[in-house]
């Protein structure tokens, strides 16, 4: 589940907070080593491989350089360091490469390696923004494709979704709502993943919406339950407009 609170702790670490540094570290190790292995195609293990010593390095660069100001989540600003971090690692182990690191482009410009100075800034940080959105990009349809292979598993599509979404604000709350309280009381979200649908007879007695609500709203709960609890790090962005 992600922790709405995920900026104040980046705030915290930017200010010299290392207690939040370390926390926020060992709290999204999972993250980290699954970024890892998807990028090494393999698994990984935290105190065998090279690989993950880079990746955890590359967590704590996003930590001090992500700004909590800008639109993209923190994870998958972190995902795109790490992966870079590991493409850097994976081409430096080759022999005879010729290509530039990514990671250099985030480099202050007295570090960047010799074979940079050449090229314009515009034109450099120009390349830099590109490569950012066709990552982000991929990302995005990567996350999409296993959301909707979740989705599947309880009988949802996509069209569900956007047919039985709530209209207003106040009953979109109410659904995150409904969805927070099962995906948080293991009796409610054990009943989900069993039988593939909501516990209604549960659920009448300790919410304030009416069970026939609850029944029509069943597919947009669910699905809001589904990125609860999952690693769907962009798709948790529309979560943090539904607190309520």
């Amino acid at each position: 589940m992600l922790d709405l609170d995920i900026d104040r702790g980046i705030l915290l670490v930017q200010q010299g907070e290392e207690d939040a540094r370390e926390g926020l570290i060992k709290k999204y190790l999972p993250f980290i080593l699954k970024v890892t292995a998807r990028t090494c195609k393999r698994f990984v293990y935290l105190e065998d491989d090279d690989e993950v010593s880079i990746a955890l390095m590359a967590f704590n660069e996003a930590l001090t350089k992500y700004n909590v100001n800008q639109k993209t989540s923190f994870f998958s600003f972190a995902e795109l360091v790490i992966r870079n971090r590991l493409i850097d690692y994976f081409r430096q182990m080759e022999q005879g490469t010729q290509d530039i690191p990514w990671s250099s482009l985030s480099r202050e410009e007295d570090e960047q390696d010799s074979f940079t100075a050449p090229i314009d800034k515009l034109t450099w940080q120009k390349a830099v923004d590109q490569h950012y959105e066709q990552e982000i990009a991929e990302m995005r349809r990567e996350e999409i494709r296993e959301y909707s292979e979740k989705l599947k598993e309880f009988g949802i599509e996509f069209k569900d979704l956007v047919k039985e979404s709530p209209k207003h604000q106040d009953a979109r709350i109410s659904a995150y709502q409904v969805a927070k309280l099962i995906f948080e009381k293991e009796s409610y979200r054990e009943y989900l993943l069993r039988t593939k649908t909501l516990p209604l007879k549960n659920l009448e007695h300790e919410v304030q919406v009416s069970r026939k609500t609850l029944e029509r709203r069943r597919k947009y709960i669910i699905a809001l339950v589904i990125i609860f609890g999952g690693e769907f790090y962009f798709l948790q962005d529309y979560l943090e407009g539904l607190e309520g």
